[in-house]
């Protein structure tokens, strides 16, 4: 019976120190982890990238087509071939893969990664230098224009971290005492947000033999290179990477943004097509309310909706 009360006593006690750090959400003991899978982080980091490509590019004439991105990504140029959507691609699946793995191993995620001076460190710090040795570990450095790329996005990552802190002790009257602050990385959002700042300020540089020699160290670690001008997006691609802008929904007046405004501009009449408006028809649930029995009625109401195409 003793040894039965010190074993429950020893489950409360532990229960009660996971109550602590559950809430943090930081970091879970060693026997939840798992082996680090680059599969596993590779497919949910590129669909999170692409779904940010194609929300930033959808009113541009090159619209990032999945598998536009999916042959950039898997079969990239050469150094002296990229243009400026290869960089844009190799970057973004970069920076997704390096953001979801330093969350991961500072939630405690993956096996052997967590935090540098105690793995048991709760809350545990962002660690994105970390991250980018076990990625070069994992897909190499690369020469000239990729590399100085992917230093660009390294130091992006380490730009990207910001001050997070909780209460590390509470009194009687649950004001905090006491805080512990770590460095933890801004949402992918805001990284995908400056990697198409600097999409849109790319340095462009040609191929001779004096600039393939440039000393890479002189270039600063803001700026993404190209060497290629990006082909004609206004029409389709032989092999179906892109489907050019003919059919192409576009915006005017009522548009949020500046790339939605100017959207029929550069993606018709730039490209030498025409803006054709019509009317669309479209029905949707209104009026609903509660009836007998407490069943949704709804009315269908009629909606037309000015849209604008290229043609």
């Amino acid at each position: 019976m003793f040894y039965i009360i010190q074993i429950f006593l020893s489950f409360a006690s532990s229960a009660s120190s996971a109550s602590l750090v559950e809430p943090m959400n930081y970091y879970q003991y060693t026997q939840f982890q798992a082996p680090l899978s680059w599969e596993a982080i590779s497919s949910s980091s590129l669909d999170q990238a692409i779904s940010n490509c194609q929300q930033s590019f959808k009113w541009q004439r090159w619209n990032c087509p999945s598998n536009d991105f999916i042959r950039r990504r898997t079969a990239p140029s050469g150094a002296q071939e990229l243009d400026r959507e290869d960089v844009y691609v190799a970057a973004i699946s970069m920076a997704a893969i390096l953001h979801t793995l330093t969350k991961d191993c500072a939630n405690g995620v993956i096996a052997g990664c967590g935090c540098s001076d105690n793995a048991l460190n709760v809350p545990c710090a962002h660690e994105p230098a970390k991250a980018m040795q076990l990625y070069e570990q994992r897909y190499g450095i690369g020469a000239g224009a990729p590399a100085h790329n992917q230093r660009v996005v390294g130091a992006l990552l380490e730009r990207s971290l910001e001050q997070e802190c909780h209460c590390k002790r509470h009194n009687a009257q649950g004001s905090c005492l006491e805080e512990q602050c770590v460095q933890v990385l801004k949402p992918f959002e805001s990284v995908a947000q400056d990697l198409l700042n600097m999409y849109d300020d790319a340095i462009q540089l040609d191929t001779t033999t004096r600039n393939l020699k440039i000393m890479w160290q002189n270039i600063p670690l803001d700026s993404l290179v190209y060497m290629l001008d990006s082909p004609n997006y206004c029409q389709p691609e032989a092999s179906g990477r892109w489907a050019g802008t003919r059919g192409r929904q576009c915006a005017k007046h009522t548009a949020s943004s500046a790339d939605e405004r100017l959207s029929c501009q550069q993606l018709c009449r730039v490209c030498g097509f025409r803006v054709r408006s019509q009317h669309v028809r479209s029905e949707r649930r209104c009026n609903c309310k509660l009836v007998w029995g407490f069943r949704l009625q709804c009315d269908v109401c009629v909606q037309l909706e000015r849209q604008y195409s290229c043609y």
